[in-house]
């Protein structure tokens, strides 16, 4: 059985570096919409997201469906309810206010073509921030930070869906948001990521880089607008030292997002729908985002 998963696994990397969130990477894409660059004023804030994921396809190098083992009739639909719990203190530190995080996801995901059928449900890979900081003014916000994930996901080697990807990896944060006078708003969020090596099946994921963004206009409690996301990888990913051909995955997203606020409480909603796919399925997330001030 481990030498099957592991030749599917390889098989697999062919097209797309594995299948974790969905991709090999614990990154989360989309997650990040309305005011991003923008950190919240100092206390402690909670925030949940729930999201469901689709796909029916999976694009080969050229963007093209597979239509041949063991991607044929490729089906994956991924579940999640993610925790953030985040604390911003009332200090300075070179002109801005310091915050730390946590990200903790709960995760189901099932994966199916003519060739395997797998699912699973479990904690996933948990973020941990050592340190952001956060500038303001009147129409400028921005921030930086780093993200480390640990690998305490469920993973097995034997399994062809995991909830965990087995590596460390290290993502360089920053992201900035533009406010009008008039109600306008602009937000992007950038990631690097550096991947450690999967020890069990002597992959290491190559570097990317990915980010959210969201375009909109408020009126008093609502605001409606664009958001998606995209992430393109920098590095083929490497087995055992040498590239793996047709290893560089690439996305864009994007769809309409619409949030509701009042006092310490704020509801977002959106979906952004998959296209410009190389390397990974092509679907569509479903975003509920629910942010509460203590």
């Amino acid at each position: 059985m481990r030498r099957l998963v592991l030749s599917l696994m390889l098989t697999l990397a062919l097209v797309a570096p594995g299948f974790a969130f969905p991709g090999e990477s614990a990154a989360i894409n989309g997650a990040e919409c309305w005011y991003s660059g923008a950190l919240p004023p100092p206390g402690f804030h909670y925030i949940n997201y729930t999201l469901y994921y689709y796909a029916d396809d999976f694009k080969d190098a050229r963007g093209d469906t597979f239509v041949t083992p063991p991607l044929a009739n490729f089906k994956a639909n991924v579940m999640a309810n993610v925790f953030r719990p985040l604390y911003v203190a009332d200090l300075n530190i070179l002109g801005a206010s310091p915050a730390w995080h946590m990200v903790i996801p709960m995760v189901y995901k099932s994966l199916e073509s003519d060739f395997f059928d797998d699912s699973v449900f479990g904690l996933g890979d948990i973020y941990i921030s050592p340190l952001i900081l956060g500038w303001h003014s009147k129409n400028v916000h921005g921030a930086v930070g780093l993200d480390i994930i640990a690998p305490v996901g469920k993973y097995d080697e034997d399994n062809v869906a995991n909830v965990g990807v087995n590596h460390w990896t290290f993502e360089a944060v920053g992201a900035l948001t533009l406010m009008s006078n008039d109600g306008w708003s602009g937000s992007m969020k950038l990631m690097y990521d550096f991947h450690t090596k999967n020890r069990d099946t002597d992959i290491l994921t190559g570097q990317q880089i990915h980010g959210d963004w969201n375009v909109g206009y408020s009126v008093e409690e609502w605001r409606a607008g664009l958001s998606g996301y995209f992430l393109k990888g920098v590095q083929k990913d490497e087995f055992r030292g040498s590239d793996i051909r047709n290893s560089k995955e690439q996305v864009v997203a994007v769809g309409p997002s619409l949030q509701w606020h009042r006092g310490p409480l704020a509801i977002g909603l959106r979906s952004q729908w998959e296209f410009a796919v190389e390397n990974r399925p092509q679907g569509v997330a479903n975003w509920l985002k629910v942010i509460y001030s203590f």
